[in-house]
């Protein structure tokens, strides 16, 4: 594990309550030792559940780091995730503070 530096970015996501993360976080667990999806504005952490996914760990890894919700419901019934893998979700999109939240969530200006 590496050390050092304090983190340059997103001071404004540190607050208390630790409840939202961005899509940008999300997109830096894309690796099998450490992957992160989101279904439906919640953030799961399936590094655990890869192995024991029934369509295969390719399935999940295709959509690590992104927001898989369409194809998710197109193949999983609603109830799949607290069935399945309940210790996933770590959290939702979107920071738990702040007012009206209408740019909140938006993808970044220039790709």
């Amino acid at each position: 594990g590496a050390g050092g530096g304090a983190v340059a970015a997103a001071p404004a996501a540190s607050s208390r309550g630790g409840g939202g993360y961005t899509m940008e976080e999300v997109a830096k667990h894309t690796s099998k030792s450490d992957c992160w999806v989101v279904v439906a504005g919640q953030v799961l952490d399936v590094t655990k559940f890869l192995g024991e996914h029934p369509g295969g760990e390719l399935a999940i890894l295709t959509f690590a780091g992104r927001d898989a919700t369409e194809e998710f419901n197109m193949i999983h019934p609603p109830d799949v995730i607290g069935k399945y893998a309940p210790d996933s979700c770590i959290g939702m999109i979107g920071s738990g503070g702040g007012g009206g939240g209408g740019a909140v969530g938006g993808a970044p200006a220039a790709g």
